[in-house]
């Protein structure tokens, strides 16, 4: 028996957005053509057709056999040969399914084996129907799972993954007769983590008519709705609620002792209402948890402040309840207790240990002290010299001194008012800059006076 080779090699398209993954590659494809010996001999072309008698698969572990033929096209019994194989190969490469891929292709009597081995792309970012509000979840991943069997609620963002998704939606919008464009928008936070797939709806208005609370009960729905106020009337974003519910609803409860407290991604369904047609009724899912008591602070690498003095700092009482805000507001207090002390470049991070038997929380914050600055110069521009004279007696910190990083401003509110009146209209304003040298381990501050 002889055998025909024959190596393909591709390198499949790639859109993925994020550095961190990997170009999908298929590597190099070496197509085995078993064949008889006349055939050999006779100088088979590549191009010699087989009946395909069973696909195999190596490698699998997220994917199923049947999820991995669909993406190639191919089906049992077709006549196949290596170019209709690379092919096939290509769209398996376009589907992101894969990090790499290769095929073999083993023939005899006139039937085909092939067998792919592949290395699954793992790690999708999850995908958000962003105001698809006429369909439920599943109708919408229904919907891609025609294009794209696999689909998990994540991709990757790599090959033709995303187009193939918008294209699912947009014949899903088609097919209603809902005349909006589907819009693919890549979605990260600023240090590029929590990345998403964001699909939306374009070109079609919806904006909120109602908000509805379920899971409220210690802050009353009603309050809820009030200071949700701003978003009636926008256009409905499944995202932009999520941010807004984060960062205006969510202190609202910190305040309350409810430091665990979590609003579910909001859905939406379609709303006409007097004044509002054609919108959305959006629903936030409120896990409000319990509210809970101040335990006490547990520090950790602090130093040149004891612990009392930063309890003091901190202001936090055993047994009053667990306000949110007010332990952020202590954690600044904490820094700047170190500031009046020169260390201007402390770090606290803070973590809390909660009990829900008491109800109550610990916090452990772990300081990171860092060097202590003293006074530089003082420059002062812009004045006259008995007023530049005038500032210099009064300020009282000396070159040498242990830097205090709430000095200036004090100082600016003591005696700047005094100055100003005697300057007189239109005397100008006067700025401030403080300027750590980190090498020396001193503060330059200049005081100046511009027009």
């Amino acid at each position: 028996m002889g055998y025909l080779v024959r190596s393909i090699s591709h390198t499949a398209r790639y859109s993925g957005r994020h550095s961190r993954q990997a170009p999908l590659l298929l590597t190099s494809v070496l197509v085995l053509l078993s064949l008889a010996p006349d055939a050999y001999s006779q100088s088979a072309p590549a191009t010699q057709q087989l009946r395909l008698d069973k696909i195999e698969v190596v490698g699998l572990h997220r994917y199923t056999k049947e999820q991995v033929i669909e993406a190639s096209g191919l089906q049992i019994g077709q006549l196949v040969n290596g170019d209709l194989l690379d092919a096939a190969a290509g769209r398996m490469a376009g589907s992101g399914l894969f990090k790499k891929l290769s095929y073999r292709l083993k023939g005899a009597a006139g039937n085909a084996v092939v067998t792919f081995e592949i290395e699954e792309l793992t790690g999708g970012d999850p995908v958000v129907f962003d105001n698809f509000v006429w369909f439920g979840e599943d109708e919408l991943a229904a919907a891609i799972k025609r294009d794209l069997p696999s689909f998990d609620g994540t991709a990757s963002g790599t090959g033709e993954v995303t187009s193939l998704i918008a294209k699912a939606l947009q014949r899903l919008l088609d097919e209603h007769k809902i005349a909006g464009k589907v819009e693919y928008t890549p979605s990260a936070d600023p240090s590029g983590r929590n990345a998403k797939q964001v699909y939306s709806v374009k070109e079609v208005p919806i904006p909120i008519c109602t908000m509805r609370f379920p899971g409220a009960a210690d802050v009353q729905e009603s309050e809820l709705v009030k200071s949700s106020k701003p978003l009636f009337g926008t256009e409905y974003s499944r995202e932009f609620v999520a941010s807004f519910a984060e960062k205006n609803l969510k202190p609202i409860y910190r305040e309350r002792g409810h430091l665990r407290v979590a609003f579910q991604a909001p859905t939406a369904k379609p709303e006409s209402v007097p004044n509002c047609k054609d919108g959305a009724d959006v629903s936030v899912l409120v896990d409000e948890g319990v509210a809970y008591a101040w335990e006490k602070a547990e520090w950790k690498g602090n130093s040149a402040l004891s612990s009392e003095e930063l309890v003091s700092a901190l202001g936090m009482k055993p047994g009053e309840l667990a306000n949110g805000i007010k332990i952020d507001l202590g954690i600044g207090s904490v820094r700047e207790a170190y500031g009046r002390k020169g260390y201007l470049m402390t770090r606290a991070v803070s973590q809390p240990s909660f009990d829900d038997t008491t109800r109550r929380v610990t916090y452990t914050v772990s300081l990171s002290e860092g060097p202590q600055f003293h006074m530089g110069d003082l420059v002062i521009v812009g004045l006259s010299e008995a007023d530049a004279r005038g500032l210099r007696e009064r300020w009282k910190l000396k070159k040498g001194d242990v830097y205090d990083a709430t000095y200036l401003k004090e100082f600016l509110k003591a005696v700047i008012p005094g100055v100003m009146t005697r300057l007189g209209p239109g005397a100008g304003r006067i700025h401030t800059d403080m300027k750590p040298d980190r090498q020396n381990l001193t503060v330059d501050v200049t005081i100046s006076l511009k027009k």
